[in-house]
């Protein structure tokens, strides 16, 4: 079968890989769409998944279900989650699942990329969302990522009326808005910021108020701007770069939060503006990843109606063309969501 497997050079490759078969409590899932991943486009990280299959915003149907495996039935439409945790554990107890010893060592077989996937039971059990009737196979592959965005508006204590910047507004940036706007963030309290006129356009569409292009402003000067001085409660940045979280930090209002939604290499350190950390009391909140909680609730948002994900996807390739599709995505104007799609 096809899949799409990570070099050294932090690109990718088409491959031929054996088949994955189910076995006890587990299924086999026929992929139908997988959404390209920001991480997936990052260089470094690609660099070191090389030699293995890529690939965690999936969604398919059931073509095979190992021994004793429950709850599921051949043909059923799933999108399942590529970490699952144990339930059991002091972080699963506490909530904090991408903690959890197991969670960390699950994984999807042989990745989302490829055209049979392997659901350990693990994850059929405890992380894998039933699709219903009315999402399509597509607007069900959005589940894991704006899965993510439930969990990062969660840990910034987002609440109803508080407002919000999104820095970077490429899918992720898209859901934060659309996610913030369905829990009922008031007039003039949305906004975004990117230098790509394309993806400012859809963030407008999206429902910001406001958007700043960083090409021509300063970030913090205009959100202080848009906010009579004051900043927002709220400035989830993308860019894992630290000039992008400095200047983010400066948009904050005294006593919000700076949230950081994506990873940096290892051994990048942000110098921390101490004296102001302290006296601004500025909550500095990292979110990775999520747990079984924020699909569900990804779910519903998606089923409901409450968010509209159908819309952001801008490129679709088949697996044949995946390395096309990559290069799409690294292409920011013009493009948004871009989906490997199987099967035909």
């Amino acid at each position: 079968m096809k899949a799409v497997r990570a070099t050294e050079s932090g690109s990718v490759e088409v491959v031929d890989v054996p088949e994955p078969a189910p076995g006890p409590g587990e299924a086999l899932l026929r992929t139908r769409v997988a959404g390209v991943c920001g991480s997936d486009l990052l260089d470094w990280y690609v660099r070191g998944k090389a030699g293995t299959v890529l690939g965690h915003e999936l969604s398919g149907e059931i073509a095979a279900l190992g021994d004793g495996a429950q709850g599921f039935r051949a043909g059923e439409r799933i999108a399942p989650h590529h970490h699952a945790p144990c339930l059991a554990c002091d972080a699963c107890r506490a909530g904090r699942y991408v903690h959890c010893a197991e969670w960390r060592a699950s994984r999807l077989d042989p990745g989302g990329f490829a055209e049979l996937v392997r659901i350990p039971a693990g994850n059929l059990a405890r992380d894998t969302a039933r699709i219903p009737d009315e999402v399509s196979d597509e607007s069900a592959s959005f589940v894991e990522p704006l899965a993510t965005v439930v969990k990062a508006l969660r840990r910034a204590g987002l609440e109803r009326g508080q407002s919000l910047l999104c820095v970077g507004l490429g899918p992720t940036g898209q859901l934060a808005i659309r996610l913030a706007r369905s829990l009922g963030s008031g007039k003039e309290r949305v906004a975004g910021a990117d230098p790509v006129a394309s993806r400012r356009a859809a963030a407008e569409a999206s429902g910001a108020d406001a958007v700043i292009d960083v090409s021509r402003e300063k970030l913090a000067a205009s959100a202080r701007e848009l906010t009579g001085g004051r900043g927002f409660d709220a400035v989830l940045v993308g860019p894992g770069k630290r000039e992008v979280v400095r200047e983010a930090f400066d948009a904050v209002a005294d006593g919000g939060v700076l949230l950081l939604f994506t990873m940096a290499p290892r051994g990048e350190e942000w110098p921390a503006p101490l004296h102001e950390l302290y006296f601004r009391e500025v909550s500095v909140v990292p979110s990775y990843s999520c747990g079984p909680d924020d699909t569900s609730e990804a779910l519903e948002a998606i089923a409901s109606g409450r968010v509209r994900v159908d819309d952001l996807v801008s490129h679709r390739f088949p697996i044949e063309r995946a390395v096309e599709a990559f290069e799409r995505a690294r292409r920011p104007e013009g493009a948004m969501k871009v989906v490997i799609v199987f099967g035909g």
